[in-house]
């Protein structure tokens, strides 16, 4: 296992590994005409480009022995200004095929390594395999800031995680 800086050549493994996460693990919790919307297309592809481009992101991969990545994870700056922490991780997925192999927990252990302090990020209510996961990792469940996102008259709510350095 490697976990490094994602480079611009990575965008395609990054997208791919983002669309395919939102098919399969989001597939009982949101509308398919939402999930629709989230089909890989080279659309995502230049969107992670000019993430990657952009000097104020993180994003880490993480590659399997054959050098192939495997997952992601993506942060930065919190955007949630009702939060009192200066970092947020945005994203965090792992092809469901390498999942509970530590992928996730050495993704999550650079990131905060990355930014040095406590940091925090939202999964999606209901989503238990990730809120069970971030708890295993020494998350700490902040109600108080939950928040809600609304897609095509879909409401979803994101409960919000403390993590800190570990």
């Amino acid at each position: 296992m490697k976990i490094r800086y994602a480079e611009l050549f990575d965008a395609v493994s990054i997208a791919r590994i983002h669309c395919e996460s939102w098919q399969t693990t989001y597939v009982n919790l949101i509308p398919q005409r939402i999930l629709q919307k989230k089909l890989f297309s080279q659309e995502k592809v230049d969107r992670w480009q000019n993430r990657l481009l952009d000097k104020k992101n993180i994003v880490l991969v993480a590659e399997n022995e054959q050098g192939i990545v495997v997952g992601f994870a993506w942060g930065g700056v919190g955007r949630d200004e009702r939060i009192p922490l200066n970092f947020e991780l945005y994203a965090l997925y792992i092809a469901e095929s390498e999942q509970n192999r530590g992928y996730g927990s050495a993704l999550l252990k650079k990131f905060a390594q990355e930014v040095g302090e406590t940091f925090y990020l939202f999964a999606l209510n209901g989503n238990d395999k990730a809120e069970k996961f971030y708890i295993h990792c020494g998350g700490i469940l902040k109600l108080e800031y939950a928040k809600t996102q609304e897609d095509e008259g879909f409401v979803l709510l994101e409960d919000c995680f403390f993590l800190n350095n570990f």
